[in-house]
Order: structure tokens, then C-alpha cells, then sequence
């Protein structure tokens, strides 16, 4: 039975070169520049002489007066609004239209644009007529500057929210990736301890082989994924390392590892690094090594459809009682690395009884290293490989 993945849902995700657009005065540009040139194609036709001088002037001299009522607003906004000074910021938007509505019903006296009969007509005329539709227009500018100033400071901020989110994840992933070295350490000094006390013949090897592992911490983990066949020799050695504490001619049966993959999948696939290690760390902290005629079993499967599946077999030492308040760093962890990298794509089971504790990882890897890579899925009826685990330290 194979564990199903739903995608996750990422959202829509704008161009970085459309991000840095000032598109609220782009917008507002373009207003100004549409009305401008529909304006003047009313006035000014192929068969129709021309009704108005100076017409470019004027149609500059009002977006400047536009402009100025339009930015009042854009700059208060910050300084008055969002700081819930609201009698100020009302105050000054009034005597703002009050102006505006003074200066366009002035520009349009001294440009005459309302004539009767060819007659030019009082100022008297023009503010009885004008001073509603210019009053109505400012608000509707100042309407326009309210929203595209919400929107394009909402827009910011989500932008600047997700780039938080995701620096608190990539600051999380690697507090992650360090209380995982020090939960392996531990673990693995106290075997060598144990070999120290017993004037073992196979410490020094073992301190060969802890380095070994260390290097792989130090430098391979520190990226982002590392190729399949990476962790597979991390978890080999890890095991040779683990053969020591127990009897030579019982190890091979006792830990045994089994790898199915498609041909060439273990070069073509990628997954952050010692992802798979705290599963075995947990077997062997909390097995009972003296279990036999198995210890320790794993298997890790590699489906055509990208699905890695991992499993972890172990017996339980003391019936399985776990000494309180131990134990629970490396799979915490995991889980948590788990949920951050494979969001809906991922399933950890966790089966136990009394005699044996199994734990089984799902991931959902993704097809596209496979294509990138030009390598071909092996044929359904072609058995996959099995890596053999390497031969126990003399």
C-alpha cells in the first residue's frame, strides 16, 4: 500500500522586476495621461477646428493640481491615518479640497472654458457651476490616492511578511540541522567509551570512523540537499560504526540494511542531509542489542513515482520502557524538519508494541531531478539493486 502526497499550495508569486515597480503612480500616470489624450480627441477632431487654445497647458497646469491633491492624501496617509490621528488628517484633506477646488475653478476662468454663444462668462459663473463638479472630483481623487496607498502598503507588507517567514524557517531548518550534531556525538562517544574501558583493539578505528562522520556533518550538511547515494554511505558508515558493540561473528545478520533503487536514482535524486540518520540513531538507543537473530533491521525503497520510503525495525529493550525525559531530541526534530521541508508531502508512521518498535518515512522526492538528470526510471519488470552493507571494522 503507497502513502498518496497532495501538493502544496504556494502562492501566486509576482516577477522580482514587477515587485520593484511603483505601480500605484504608474497607475496614476496613466489616469492622467488617458483623460489628457481623450479630452483633447473630443476637442480636436479631422473635421472640426480647433476649440481650444493652449490646450496643452492647461491640461498640464490641471494634473499638477491633480497630482498635488492626489499626493496630499498619499503623503498623510502614514503621518496622520495609520497613526489614528484622524481629526488632523480630515482637517487637512478639507482645507486640501477647498484648495483644489479654488485653484481649478480659477484655471478655468483664466483659460475661459465655459463660453454661451462664443461669451465669455463671470467668475461669479464659473464658481455657481464648477465648485460642485470640482469638489466631487477632488473626492474622487482623494478616494483613488486613499486605496492605491492601502493596497500598495498591504502588498509591501506581505511581501515583507513571507521574507520574514521564510528567514525564520531557513534560521529554524539550521538550529535544527546544529541540535542534531551534538544529539549524534553524544550518542556515539559513549560507544567509543565503552570500547576506551574494555582496552578495546578497535578504538582507534572507531575514532577513525567518528571522523569519517563528522566531516559529512560539517561540510556536506551545511547544504541545502545533497545527492541520495551522500546519505546512504552516511547511514553505511554509521552502521560499521555500530557493528562494534556487538560480537563480530553475529553483526552482519544482526544489522542489516537493504536498498532498492532504480538504476542510476541514487546520483539523480536529492534530500537534505541527515534526514534519515535520527531514525537509526533512535533504533539503536532505545534496541535491545542483545535481541537475536536481528538487532536492527532497515530498508530504504525508491519508488518510479519519486515516493522514498524508509523503514526502521528494532526490538524493544526492557519491554519497552524508555527512561522519562530521554530520547526525544533527534525524532522531535525530524518532525519538525519533516513538516518545514515536505509541507503535505511527507508521512511518518510509527508502529509498537511490547516486543518491537518499527517506524516507517514517507517523502514525495521531486520528479524534476530525475528529468534534469536524463536518466531513465527502470523498467517495471527489472529488479532494483541491492546495496550490501559494508564488511565490520578488524
Amino acid at each position: 500500500m503507497r502513502t498518496s502526497f497532495s501538493a502544496a499550495r504556494r502562492p501566486l508569486q509576482l516577477p522580482r522586476f514587477l515587485k520593484s515597480l511603483p505601480w500605484p503612480h504608474m497607475v496614476w500616470l496613466g489616469l492622467l495621461l488617458y483623460f489628457d489624450v481623450q479630452l483633447r480627441l473630443l476637442r480636436v477632431g479631422p473635421f472640426l477646428p480647433v476649440l481650444e487654445e493652449h490646450f496643452w497647458l492647461n491640461a498640464f497646469l490641471t494634473d499638477v493640481l491633480d497630482s498635488g491633491l492626489f499626493y496630499l492624501n498619499w503623503l498623510l496617509m502614514p503621518h496622520l491615518f495609520v497613526r489614528t490621528r484622524l481629526p488632523a488628517y480630515f482637517l487637512t484633506l478639507g482645507l486640501g479640497l477647498a484648495t483644489f477646488t479654488i485653484l481649478r475653478i480659477g484655471l478655468s476662468y483664466a483659460f475661459e472654458e465655459v463660453k454661451i454663444q462664443g461669451v465669455s462668462q463671470t467668475l461669479d459663473y464659473y464658481v455657481r457651476v464648477l465648485q460642485s463638479y470640482y469638489l466631487l472630483l477632488g473626492g474622487l481623487i482623494l478616494l483613488l490616492s486613499f486605496f492605491l496607498r492601502l493596497a500598495g502598503d498591504y502588498l509591501r507588507e506581505r511581501d515583507d511578511r513571507r521574507e520574514l517567514e521564510q528567514q525564520h524557517l531557513r534560521t529554524e531548518l539550521a538550529l535544527l540541522k546544529t541540535q542534531l550534531h551534538p544529539h549524534f556525538l553524544f550518542n556515539t562517544l559513549n560507544n567509543i567509551y565503552s570500547l576506551t574501558l574494555n582496552a578495546s583493539p578497535q578504538a582507534p578505528e572507531a575514532v577513525l570512523r567518528l571522523s569519517e562522520l563528522m566531516r559529512y556533518q560539517l561540510y556536506d550538511s551545511a547544504a541545502d540537499t545533497v545527492p541520495l547515494a551522500r546519505e546512504i554511505n552516511h547511514l553505511q558508515s554509521f552502521l560499521t560504526l555500530q557493528h562494534l558493540r556487538l560480537p563480530p561473528d553475529e553483526a552482519d545478520e544482526a544489522i542489516q540494511f537493504t536498498v532498492l533503487l532504480p538504476p542510476g536514482a541514487e546520483h539523480a535524486y536529492q534530500l537534505p542531509p541527515m534526514l534519515l540518520l535520527p531514525l537509526v540513531e533512535n533504533a539503536f538507543k532505545h534496541g535491545d542489542l542483545t535481541a537475536r537473530p536481528h538487532v536492527v533491521r532497515l530498508s530504504l525503497e525508491l519508488a518510479d513515482d519519486g515516493q522514498l520510503h524508509f523503514t526502521v525495525r528494532n526490538r524493544r529493550a526492557n519491554s519497552g520502557a524508555v527512561p522519562p525525559g530521554r530520547g526525544g531530541v533527534g525524532l522531535a526534530n525530524l518532525k519538525r524538519r519533516l513538516t518545514l521541508l515536505y509541507p503535505e508531502q511527507h508521512a511518518l508512521v510509527v508502529v509498537e508494541n511490547n516486543e518491537e518498535y518499527s517506524v516507517r518515512m514517507s517523502l514525495q522526492l521531486d520528479r524534476k531531478a530525475l528529468v534534469s538528470s536524463k536518466m531513465a526510471p527502470a523498467p517495471q519488470d527489472v529488479p532494483a539493486p541491492v546495496v550490501p552493507l559494508p564488511q565490520p571494522l578488524a
